[in-house]
């Protein structure tokens, strides 16, 4: 029997990865809201692409492949290759490594997050942040329209700078930065939560970590937690 590996397109433009040894059936669930839960909250669902296996092992292990891909390499494999939208750098000499950019992300005193409003338009703000691995956190008010915004269109820029000086009598300004394109996803779960605020106060607030119990226990539940899963990140340095 044969098994396939397959990518949809949902709803809102995510991309969705999964193996079925009936792909017929499996897409008609998909589409009729009893497939995954994934899927069953972004419709409707489309069949971008799909690939045989030689049987289970072999396309739950190209399943997990492809789901560690980033956006952009999904895209080229379904043959879209314009992915996401983050062109060559120009300035060769003055593109770093990841290993840069994560440095950046992680000592900048803000960032700024780009966003697209409900109109289409581009909508901006700054934020603080925190790291946990690839991942980036930030808060906001439950409602508003930062949330509003994030939960129309999740795909998201986070643009970070670093040290930054204008040398003596020069017109010209040394930095770091780093840019982050990646989907945010509001964090549901208070382990989650809770973890995302430890960060964020570790961060900005460390010599005030022993009253955080109190605090997180008293607005939990009235703080929104966002987290931006990082698909492409850059990092520039003009020094």
């Amino acid at each position: 029997m044969a098994w396939f590996v397959y990518m949809l397109r949902c709803g809102d433009g995510s991309l969705y990865t999964g193996c079925t040894n009936d792909l017929p059936r499996r897409l008609k669930a998909h589409q009729t809201g009893r497939g995954a839960k994934y899927t069953r909250s972004r419709p409707p669902v489309a069949l971008v692409y799909r690939e045989e296996a030689r049987d289970r092992s072999a396309a739950l292990q190209r399943e997990a492949a492809i789901k560690q891909l980033t956006r952009r390499q999904k895209l080229a494999l379904i043959g879209e290759g314009e992915g996401i939208a983050m062109t060559e750098m120009r300035r060769k000499e003055r593109q770093m490594p990841e290993e840069f950019a994560w440095e950046v992300v992680d000592k900048c005193e803000y960032a700024f997050l780009a966003m697209t409003a409900e109109d289409g338009s581009p909508y901006g703000l700054p934020v603080t942040i925190a790291r946990g691995g690839r991942a980036i956190y930030f808060h906001s008010a439950l409602e508003g329209r930062k949330a509003e915004c994030l939960r129309r269109s999740p795909r998201v820029c986070l643009s970070c700078v670093g040290d930054t000086r204008v040398p003596p009598g020069k017109f010209t300004t040394l930095f770091e930065s780093a840019v982050a394109f990646g989907r945010a996803e509001e964090v549901t779960e208070d382990d989650e939560k809770i973890h995302a605020l430890q960060l964020l106060c570790q961060r900005h607030t460390p010599d005030n970590m022993e009253n955080f119990p109190k605090a997180v226990a008293k607005s939990l539940s009235r703080t929104g937690v966002w987290r931006i899963t990082v698909e492409e990140i850059t990092g520039k340095a003009k020094q």
